[in-house]
């Protein structure tokens, strides 16, 4: 059976929340990597929502979902934010190879 994909693009509060779990998704993965470091981040707004302590046993998710929803932000900060965290996580990477 074939199966075919196509792209939709979400309004309102769906796409708000898709674009907040893939921020999610890129902070957990920076958190939880081998070179993870709170201190060399470069964004402050990203340190406001990262852990002091990161490690493969972090489980913060949920939290900083409850915190991501409070915060209220709108989608170009969400943009940024993930943008940072996938630039952070490079810099993480480079640091544990390098």
């Amino acid at each position: 059976m074939l199966r075919r994909f196509s792209s939709t693009t979400h309004k309102g509060s769906a796409a708000r929340h898709d674009e907040t779990e893939d921020l999610i998704l890129g902070i957990r993965r920076l958190v939880r990597h081998s070179g993870y470091e709170r201190d060399k981040i470069v964004s402050a707004l990203l340190k406001q929502y990262l852990p002091n302590i990161g490690g493969t046993a972090w489980a913060g998710e949920a939290s900083l979902r409850q915190d991501l929803k409070a915060a209220r932000l709108d989608a170009r900060t969400i943009a940024y934010l993930t943008a940072s965290a996938g630039g952070e996580l490079q810099m993480a990477h480079e640091r544990s190879v390098g």
